[in-house]
């Protein structure tokens, strides 16, 4: 089944990670298609004097130049990767509503598989959940995965899924395994960092039936229990011993969830410190 990923681009040429993990990670280029997303930081007004208009015209274009300058490499970034250009499109706007909710109503209108945010994005998300309006946007009204990568390391391959029982853990593990069902060469380890939780069994296996019922082989996943009593320092020290490409995890935990402030927790934004290297999916 294909992919829609809605991809955010910056006008920072040199960063675009959110363009360089997507070419570098799917192997199956054909399963994908892309929409490069630049949200332009002026938005339109009307009135005032004949010199105003014409300022804001001018700043207009070019931020527009900008937008479509970013675009254009993004894309070149995408086509060296393998992806074919009828897979690839582009959509420029000027922000109306705020960069964050721009995003949001975008993605909420077309559907999209999950939201790519590189470190520009990601920077914008973290500072606007100061504001507590915002935060309320992001608790109710983000109904799809986002992956934040911040400084990735290309052609890293599997996903480690970090799991904890709860309903959003088992809908990333339903998201992994249905990005992950035509990759054969990324694998999938099951984490759970047991702080003393009961029942573990049943947590990896619930976790387990969402990737096998989206067709990723048995032979690709394995499970893995690590006694932890810092379950950020858990996941980290994983990641680095065995170079995942991504840590998936849901955002809503139990009580002792990994993520259950998503980005606002300390525990939370420290295990986004961590994650230099590797991408992290996150799912409601």
């Amino acid at each position: 089944m294909q992919k829609h990923l809605l991809v955010t681009i910056s006008d920072d040429i040199k960063i675009l990670h959110g363009a360089r993990f997507v070419g570098s990670f799917f192997r199956n280029k054909a399963d994908v298609k892309i929409t490069l997303l630049y949200v332009a930081p002026y938005a339109a007004t009307v009135g005032g004097d004949k010199m105003q208009r014409e300022l804001h015209n001018k700043n207009k274009e070019i931020y527009r130049q900008r937008g479509e300058a970013s675009l254009g490499v993004a894309q070149k970034i995408l086509l060296g990767r393998g992806f074919s250009a009828e897979h690839i499109s582009s959509k420029l706007m000027f922000k109306q509503f705020g960069t964050v909710k721009d995003i949001i109503r975008e993605a909420h209108a077309q559907s999209y598989d999950a939201v790519v945010l590189g470190k520009r994005g990601y920077a914008v998300f973290e500072n606007i959940i100061k504001d507590s309006v915002s935060k309320a946007i992001m608790e109710r009204d983000i109904g799809f995965p986002i992956w934040i990568c911040r400084r990735p390391e290309e052609d890293r391959k599997n996903v480690l899924l970090c799991v904890d029982g709860s309903e959003p853990s088992l809908r990333m593990a339903d998201h992994v395994g249905f990005v992950l069902q035509s990759e054969p060469e990324h694998r999938v380890t099951i984490l759970h960092a047991d702080t003393g939780e009961r029942n573990i069994d049943a947590i990896l296996n619930a976790a387990k039936k969402k990737l096998l019922a989206n067709g990723v082989e048995q032979e690709r996943i394995s499970l893995q229990v690590i006694p932890s009593t810092g379950v950020v320092k858990t996941i980290a020290r994983e990641v680095e011993k065995k170079a995942f490409a991504v840590v998936a995890v849901g955002r809503v935990g139990v009580k002792k969830g990994i993520l259950k402030e998503w980005l606002v927790g300390s525990r939370s934004m420290k295990l986004l410190e961590n994650l230099d290297k590797a991408v992290l999916w996150v799912s409601k």
